[in-house]
């Protein structure tokens, strides 16, 4: 072993890509997604992403993923708001070196490379960033949920369960 290698793994939260260079190239939101997402609203979707960047740290990538992206559901394949307008919730990722920090350690997951997500249901797992996800889930009219995660978690279960995403910031 060369000297000064250690035989254990890099930590698990240790980011192992330059996320800003990674998601540089990843898609953009579509019309269908900002038309499910936002109603087809652009300054809706930056009021929404302006709202979420100023409680996060700088340098934050923010991602939607889930059925907004895709349409469909991947737990049920149900089609985005089957259960009326404004029942399906924007599933948001935080990417970025502090935001791990914002979550509760219980709600850190896998050594830190996810997190339960913040919502309604579970508004305290992350106290400082609940008040922006409610002021951003007024601005969209429905439901909002927010996770951190690590940017290779985030392309490998894009890859794997086949779980489109669009970045929406620094860009939106």
């Amino acid at each position: 072993m060369p000297a000064g290698a250690s035989d254990q793994p890099p930590p698990l939260d240790d980011d192992p890509v330059d996320a800003p260079m990674l998601l540089t190239n990843a898609p953009s939101i579509s019309p269908e997604a900002l038309e499910r997402g936002f109603g087809g609203d652009a300054d809706r979707l930056r009021r929404f992403v302006a709202t979420l960047q100023a409680a996060l740290p700088a340098g934050t990538i923010i991602v939607l993923r889930g059925s907004t992206v895709a349409g469909t559901s991947y737990e049920t394949g149900n089609a985005f708001d089957a259960a009326g307008p404004g029942t399906s919730d924007l599933d948001i990722v935080v990417i970025g070196d502090a935001t791990m920090e914002l979550f509760d350690n219980d709600a850190r997951l896998m050594g830190g490379i996810n997190t339960l997500p913040l919502s309604d249901k579970e508004p305290g797992i992350a106290p400082a960033l609940d008040t922006a996800r409610r002021a951003a889930q007024a601005i969209v009219g429905r439901p909002v949920s927010i996770q951190a995660m690590t940017t290779w978690f985030l392309f490998m279960r894009s890859i794997v369960q086949d779980q489109p995403f669009a970045v929406l910031s620094p860009e939106a």
